[in-house]
């Protein structure tokens, strides 16, 4: 049980850096693609977006959810990854094919929870200020390990 715990979490540092990297670039290439702005401190806008060859938004940069932050779309214009920060905490989301995971940091606490493709709970690993949890779920969403108990 503890080998696949520390595979989750190899898994969740991989895919974190993967996200952060994705975000770097984006915002490489809109300061890059930046016209020319008489405002000499600084390129401002309410939202930038990034296309592909055919028009579709693939990356945005702005307004998400109660926040701002980053939203990347796929090839077929779904939700693939956000990094956005919004008054109850900051989140990190990424998903593919119905399964996803999600990160949240606030003030209350954080939490790291894992879904399957079908969009159920698997893995949940929460930190508030009574203490920490960790839960592993089965495919119908029955408690399989829990610590503390």
């Amino acid at each position: 049980m503890k080998e696949r715990i520390e595979q989750l979490e190899r898994k969740c540092k991989r895919l974190t850096l993967t996200i952060t990297g994705m975000m770097v670039l984006a915002v490489g290439a809109i300061c890059i693609s930046a016209k020319p702005n008489p405002n000499k401190n600084g390129i401002q806008a309410s939202k930038f977006e990034i296309v592909d060859e055919k028009g579709n938004v693939r990356i945005r940069l702005g307004r998400a959810d109660d926040g701002y932050g980053i939203v990347v779309y796929d090839l077929h214009g779904k939700f693939g990854a956000t990094l956005t920060d919004a008054p109850l905490g900051a989140a990190m989301q990424l998903s593919k094919d119905g399964g996803s995971i999600k990160m949240l940091a606030m003030k209350q606490g954080c939490g790291i929870t894992i879904r399957d493709t079908d969009g159920k709970p698997r893995a949940m690993m929460l930190q508030n200020q009574e203490g920490s949890q960790l839960m592993l779920k089965d495919r119908i969403g029955k408690n399989t390990f829990s610590a503390p108990e």
